[in-house]
Parts: structure tokens; sequence; C-alpha cells
């Protein structure tokens, strides 16, 4: 399903304002979900113990989840395509349209905060520095010292929610460190072929070889590297590391020379989001919800056609 979404959305766009509605298409998408996550908020959201230490984080509200079932699948949504609706507003001829995707982005970002997904805070933020990095280096310290002095504004939920990100003694964070260690184990049994498609064929796979010692159940490695390769194999690792390198570099090329501002920083948006989506998944497995395993690859085949229509306005310069 993914490799043919990839395949149609790349042949599909021809010209810029192909690629255009197609961000704009992913803005609708963030700024529906986005604004229904501000009405759980407002709503109330129950606070489900597994998905955060009560302890060392006293006092947060309920993490939101749109239409998504899991805060972190929804924030990861959300690090897919702000960096693309950024762009848009960077590009945008009208002030309607700048406006429009001003206010996506803004409810986008109050959304991720809200999720209270570290993962993808971090990743949100390297996407933002490779984001300026691609489009004006020069800005780099201006961001950097914005950000420093955003801290003191920020929640008091929020701040103590970044500080336990090194807390060893999260639970969240703990839990991780058998879940590497069984996905490692797996990897020394079986580093060519892998356990199978799928986390099916993983958790039998390390239940089986008895490679899990938790008291929490083995669902994934949480960590997308790990995942691919327990699965697929240390040919399927490369493969899939070769693939978003690509991604990146060949965006990052397209974007530089005479090519159209909307082409430009669409493109750009996408490496950065990519760059974002790699870092996120260090912490996370990205595909575990099919649905944005499918966002996942819709982000890297506008990517794929951010790269043809910069490739063509090259041409025909």
């Amino acid at each position: 399903t993914c490799m043919i979404c990839v395949i149609v959305t790349v042949s599909a766009v021809r010209y810029v304002k192909d690629l255009v509605r197609l961000a704009a298409g992913a803005g609708i998408g963030v700024f529906v979900s986005s604004a229904y996550a501000f009405v759980q908020r407002i709503q109330g959201v129950e606070v489900n113990a597994s998905y955060v230490d009560l302890t060392l984080n006293e006092g947060m509200p309920g993490r939101v989840y749109s239409f998504f079932d899991n805060p972190n699948a929804f924030a990861e949504m959300l690090i897919f395509f702000l960096p693309i609706i950024l762009a848009l507003i960077l590009c945008s001829r009208h002030w309607w349209s700048v406006m429009a995707a001003l206010l996506t982005f803004c409810v986008g970002t109050g959304a991720l905060l809200m999720t209270y997904s570290r993962a993808s805070w971090i990743g949100m933020a390297v996407s933002m520095l490779v984001f300026v990095f691609l489009w004006k280096p020069k800005l780099l310290p201006g961001l950097f010292l914005l950000g420093v002095a955003c801290i003191p504004l920020l929640p008091d939920t929020i701040l103590n929610r970044i500080l336990t990100i090194t807390n060893l003694n999260d639970s969240s964070t703990a839990s991780r460190f058998p879940l590497y260690e069984a996905a490692l184990a797996l990897i020394r049994e079986s580093p060519i072929s892998g356990a199978g498609l799928g986390t099916d064929a993983v958790q039998k796979y390390v239940a089986a070889n008895n490679l899990y010692h938790a008291k929490a159940p083995f669902v994934h490695a949480h960590n997308i590297y790990l995942q691919v390769w327990v699965e697929q194999g240390v040919l399927g690792a490369i493969a899939f590391l070769g693939t978003m390198l690509w991604g990146y570099k060949s965006a990052a090329a397209a974007s530089k020379g005479k090519v159209s501002v909307a082409a430009k920083m669409i493109t750009i948006g996408c490496a950065s989001a990519i760059s974002g989506a790699m870092v996120c998944g260090l912490a996370d497995y990205l595909w575990n919800y099919p649905r944005i395993m499918c966002m996942f690859w819709f982000l890297f085949a506008v990517t794929a056609a951010g790269i043809k229509v910069c490739k063509m306005e090259k041409k025909m310069a």
C-alpha cells in the first residue's frame, strides 16, 4: 500500500502547483486533527498511567491523541507535516493563504506540545534546525537564542516533562532498555534474515527464544532502526537507511539553484521533516500503527515529488 502511495503520488505531480496542492492537503489534515486535540483538552483527557510516570510528572494532564488512539502516534504525524506547513507560510503568495498556513502551524504546534511526546519534541526541534540550515544558515544563532528564550515561558508540566528525558528513573525511559536488549539479542541470533515482517513475527520470535525479561509485554523494539533490522535483517536495515539518506541528500541538493520559491521551500520542509522523523525514530517505532506508516511514506512521496519538480524546473531554466 505504501509503495503504491509513493508511486502514484510522485507520478501525479508534474508542476509546482501540484506540489503545493499536496502540501496544502496535508495542512488541512493537520488543522482538523489538531483542532480536535484542543477540543479534547477542553473536555479533559483521562491520565493514562501506561503513557507517563505519574511520580515524576505529578500534575501533568492527560496526553491528547486526537483521532489516533495514541499520543505518540499523533505527535509523529505532526512532526511529519508541520515543517511542510512552515514552508507554505514562507512561499504562499496571498495574505489569506499565509494566514491559513500560520494558523495551522500554530494550532499544530500547540497540539504537539499537548501530546507530551518527548521524542517527537526533540524530532521537531531537529526539523527546525535543519529547515533553517537548508534555508538560511545565518539565522541559526537567532533560532537557538529564540529557543532558549522560550524555555522560561513553557508551562511547568511541559518543562518538567522535558527534564525527565535523561532521567533513568522515569518508568517510560527505563522500560525501553529491556526492549533494546531483546532486539539486540534477536539480531545476534538472526542478523541476516531477521524474524520476518511485522511486529507479530518479532513478538513470536522473542517469546519462543526467551529474549525479553520485563513485566510489560513486548510489543516492538521502540526504535525504528532496531525494529526494521529485527524484521527484515541487515539488508533491510541497510536499504532503509540508504533510502532515507537518499531522500534527505537529494532534497537538500535539489532545493539549491534556480527553482521556484514554492518548490524550494516545500522540498526543504520535506528534507527537514525526514530528519526530525529519523531522530524521533531513535526512541519510537514510527510504523507501529499502519496509518502512521502510510503517512510516513506519503511524506517520502512528497519529498520525491519535490525533488522531481526542482529538477524539472532546473532543466527548463
